[in-house]
């Protein structure tokens, strides 16, 4: 688990900047890499929500996008593949004075952990989440993912994929989802 460094960076006047929610460590995705645009979105709207890095959990799976509790200054963790939105409802059930924003990707959200998913709809509880879809498993450098397209060709599926990929936003709606 990460936890806030202190003391947050602040102005002369005491208030939070956009430094603050600056994680120790620097992201080793690569370059161009869809993440970075995330990470740096999700500080500027912690930063603009005026949250104290205290106040905020970001949990996340395995996969690439899944190393973000570690480039911002906040609590977080690192959890198991597939497990995130189940570490995130305990996180937000045990202490509803938290933030708790769970990030992922798709294979990490929709495939491995596809039955959290469903469920954490089913449940509603207040947490965000925030995947990040590119159709693919990155990290094992391509196999297809739950939102792949059908025929889509990759290392593992060199046929094409012969599934027709999932579209979780009406999935969440019809959930339950808020």
């Amino acid at each position: 688990m990460t936890a806030p460094t202190a003391p947050p960076a602040t102005t002369e006047s005491g208030k939070l900047t956009k430094e603050t929610y600056r994680g120790r460590i620097h992201p080793d995705w690569c370059p161009g890499c869809g993440d970075f645009s995330v990470l740096a979105s999700l500080q500027a709207a912690v930063f603009e929500l005026g949250l104290q890095p205290h106040q905020v959990c970001v949990i996340s799976g395995i996969g690439c996008s899944s190393n973000l509790p570690g480039y911002i200054n906040t609590y977080g963790m690192h959890t198991l593949h597939g497990r995130a939105l189940a570490v995130a409802t305990g996180v937000a059930l045990g202490n509803h004075e938290l933030k708790v924003i769970c990030t992922g990707g798709d294979g990490d959200g929709y495939g491995i952990g596809g039955n959290h998913f469903v469920h954490t709809m089913r449940r509603n509880v207040d947490l965000t989440y925030i995947v990040m879809d590119n159709q693919i498993y990155g990290l094992t450098t391509g196999q297809v993912s739950p939102t792949s397209v059908k025929g889509m060709k990759t290392k593992s599926t060199p046929h094409g994929s012969v599934e027709n990929p999932i579209n979780p936003i009406p999935m969440a709606i019809v959930g339950g989802a808020t």
